[in-house]
């Protein structure tokens, strides 16, 4: 059985790449440059040579970085910006950053770079064969689109398959399906266009509603014109009537204004008199007021002299005592910056005296402590000594074993042999001696030289302190005679010092007195001769009384005539007001007439646009039934969308069987795909012919199964994708197939991954490109192109070509 023959060993498959030459039609993705994007926070280029590449890594090291830096400057969207994730853009290319993405279409060569500048103001740049596309960021945006043929839904769901995009297929419901094919074909056009057709319908059945109404209302106003007639032949009449009256009350007005005018002299002589003893009055009245002001002033000025007097004589000999207060205040000035000296001398004394108590205290301690610690050292040999004694003994030994040497030479000669004898049992004992000593040195031998060294440069500081020390007081021992000397010359004494602080009090007391004598002879010399002003003002009011009398005597005249003009001006406004009523009345109903005048004429011209209103409310509702045909039968689910998924199934089910039986080695080659209908909807079912020759749905299968069928199914839609013919620049045609892990960690066993490996290669009889990331080595080593993507300690993305 086929089963029992795939369980075997084999050998791993070699992986063949296809080499095809390259298309002039289609988007082939040629290099990406990101620079602080998202983790590549320095400029990071990753080129895309030959047909076949692999990005390899670790997962969350920034390979799927790559898939989205593309999107980013295209269309400047990401998975990481889409629903549910949501993460705002500028989170992701940071002030300064840009994403360049150069790509090929159609034979022309595309360079897009976008970003956001320091100030994170954004930025769009696209380029044609190295020729600058002008036009703002949307404009450029539009043109983008334009070139590639796919929106961002269109370009993500065609042939860039992401993460967990590969076994989408086989887990969704069947509903899910129909839409995945659906958005992976374009037939979501259809739904737009459906919409479309909705709303032009709902559009148009307003349009038919409201003119139904306009026809009603119209036939209303023309059944409505006899009687519009008759109001108007009423309101003819009442308009006579009332310009007759307006004649009758213009004429009135006419004659009282003829009445007023011959008046009008003589009001304004009485007024002109009036207005003249009303200011006479008011004159007499500021006259009093001034009068009664000015002998307050004469009182006042009295007060001022007596007060003045009293004031000089209390504040004589204020001159003398400010001379004497001066000099004693000057004095003691200088008195008391000598004292502030001789104290700030003080405390600098006792802070040096402290200061060297401090220091000597500090080296007392470290003195004590480095005595107390030659105390406490086990030998009392010294480095110096130490190295003299290791080589004496040295030398010692050496004499002792040259004697024993001779000694045998020159055993023959008797006298040399006692020589050396004796001269053997002296350095012998000398180094006995020597031998005790170096018995005695240990590491401390270093350390007691270092320490007494250390002691005896502290007893020096100890000393150089108490010299220093004695130095400074003697600097300040001058001050203090220089400043005791100062004090003394100059002579101020505690009876001065009484004698200032008298002088302070009194002066402070005369001087407020002068101030004060100062400001009231400013107040006499302000009020100045109130006794020749007030002559003045009584001559002034016998005039203003003799010329009110001659004014009463005038008014007394003018009294009668000011009564006959009142009386005048009073006919005058009662005639204007009913002229006023008159003509507002006359003024509303000339309208009136003048709107029912209009609304006839309106009404009767109207009349004869009934029929063509009648014939255009014909084509709305033939209209109107032809948009409900396209919304409910043409362009819903049932209808274009779905006979175009069904002449794309027998294709993408042959291709799916022949991917199939390629991924599985001869496993399973059979694939059905059929739409169903239901009460709640439309589906795609996914049906796999099993080892035991009965269909099987899709669900049924293992995870590494469930992929193989999912890949069978993503690649021979990218085939049909790849196929497709260029149309316009709706319809983007792909020429790059780019697989993000692939679901591949599913495949258990070697084999399986080499055959979805070699799948992949044969893509290239229908891509120029084809990519794919993984974190996977023994796949990666597979392909002849191979870039590796590590984050750095520091969490930075790095990438590196290894082919």
């Amino acid at each position: 059985m086929r089963e029992v023959e795939r369980i075997r060993s084999p050998e791993p498959l070699e992986a063949t790449p296809v080499t095809i030459p390259p298309s002039a039609e289609g988007f082939v993705i040629e290099e990406v440059e990101m620079d602080r994007f998202m983790r590549y926070l320095s400029r990071t280029t990753v080129r895309f040579p030959g047909r076949f590449l692999v990005i390899t890594g670790k997962t969350g090291s920034g390979k799927t970085s790559i898939l989205d830096a593309i999107t980013f400057a295209l269309y400047k969207r990401t998975t990481r910006t889409d629903p549910p994730a949501n993460a705002k853009i500028q989170d992701l290319c940071r002030p300064g950053g840009s994403v360049r993405v150069v790509f090929r279409q159609r034979g022309r060569s595309y360079d897009v770079r976008r970003g956001f500048q320091t100030n994170g103001a954004p930025y769009l740049q696209l380029h044609e064969d190295g020729r600058i596309m002008s036009g703002t960021i949307p404009d450029v945006e539009h043109t983008i689109l334009e070139i590639i043929g796919l929106d961002y839904e269109g370009f993500t769901n065609s042939t860039f398959v992401r993460q967990e995009e590969m076994k989408g297929l086989g887990a969704s419901k069947g509903s899910d399906r129909l839409e995945v094919f659906q958005k992976l074909f374009r037939l979501e056009t259809f739904e737009k266009a459906q919409r479309k057709a909705a709303e032009h319908l709902a559009a148009v059945e307003s349009e038919s509603t409201k003119l139904e109404g306009g026809i009603l209302a119209r036939r209303e106003a023309i059944d409505r014109l006899p009687a519009l007639k008759e109001e108007l032949a009423a309101m003819e009449a009442v308009v006579a009537t009332l310009r007759s009256r307006e004649s009758e009350h213009a004429a009135k007005v006419r004659d009282a204004q003829e009445a007023v005018r011959d008046l009008e002299a003589k009001h304004d002589r009485f007024n002109l008199a009036r207005s003249a003893a009303e200011a006479g009055l008011a004159k007499v009245t500021q006259l009093e007021t001034r009068t009664a002001t000015l002998q307050a002033e004469g009182e006042k000025a009295l007060t001022l002299r007596e007060t003045i007097d009293a004031l000089e004589a209390e504040t004589k000999g204020f001159e003398e005592f400010a001379k004497e207060g001066e000099t004693l205040r000057n004095q003691q000035q200088a008195y008391q910056l000598l004292a502030k000296d001789r104290e700030a001398h003080t405390r600098e004394w006792q802070s040096l005296t402290k200061e060297h108590e401090r220091r000597l205290k500090q080296l007392s301690d470290s003195l004590f402590a480095k005595e107390k610690r030659i105390a406490g050292l086990s030998t009392d040999v010294r480095a110096d000594e130490a190295f003299a004694l290791l080589r004496n003994e040295g030398a010692l030994g050496e004499r002792i074993k040259r004697i024993e040497t001779e000694l045998l030479w020159l055993a023959s000669r008797r006298d040399l042999v006692s020589i050396l004898n004796e001269e053997k049992s002296s350095s012998a004992a000398e180094l006995e001696t020597v031998r005790a000593r170096t018995a005695k040195i240990n590491v401390d031998s270093f350390a007691l030289s270092e320490i007494e060294r250390d002691v005896a440069d502290l007893k020096r500081q100890i000393r150089e302190e108490d010299g220093a020390h004695e130095a400074r007081l003697r600097g300040l021992r001058e001050k203090f005679e220089e400043v005791d000397r100062k004090i003394h010359d100059l002579g101020f004494t505690e009876e001065f010092a009484a004698r200032a602080m008298i002088l302070r009090d009194t002066l402070s007391s005369l001087d407020a007195k002068r101030r004060e004598l100062d400001q009231r002879r400013r107040e006499l010399q302000g009020l100045g001769d109130p006794t020749s002003r007030l002559a003045d003002l009584d001559e002034q009011r016998s005039m203003l009384a003799a010329e009110l009398e001659a004014l009463a005597k005038e008014l007394e005249g003018l009294a009668k005539d000011e009564r006959s003009y009142d009386a005048a001006k009073h006919t005058l406004d009662a005639a204007k007001r009913e002229l006023d009523e008159t003509r507002y009345a006359l003024g509303g109903k000339e309208g009136e007439f003048k709107r029912a005048a209009t609304q006839i004429a309106e009404t009767e011209a109207q009349a004869a646009k009934v029929d063509d209103l009648m014939r255009r409310l014909a084509d709305l509702q033939k209209e109107i039934e032809v948009l409900r045909i396209l919304k409910d039968d043409v362009f819903h689910r049932k209808g274009v969308p779905m006979f175009a998924i069904n002449q794309l199934l027998p294709a993408l089910e042959a291709e799916a069987s022949k991917n199939l039986f390629e991924l599985t080695d001869g496993r399973f080659s059979r694939v059905k795909l059929e739409t169903y209908e239901e009460a709640r909807g439309h589906g795609i079912r996914i049906l796999v012919g099993g080892v035991d020759a009965q269909w099987h749905d899709v669900g049924e299968f293992s995870g590494g199964e469930k992929t193989q069928i999912n890949a069978a199914l993503r690649f021979a839609i990218a085939k049909e994708l790849a196929s497709m013919p260029q149309v316009g620049r709706t319809y983007g045609r792909m020429k790059t197939l780019f697989l993000d892990e692939a679901d591949l960690g599913s495949l258990d066993t070697e084999v399986s991954r080499d055959l979805f490996v070699d799948k992949l290669f044969r893509m290239g009889e229908f891509f120029d490109k084809v990519i794919l990331i993984t974190h996977l080595t023994e796949v990666a080593d597979k392909f002849p192109g191979r870039i590796r993507v590590e984050m750095t300690p520091d969490q930075v993305s790095k990438v590196e070509v290894q082919s």
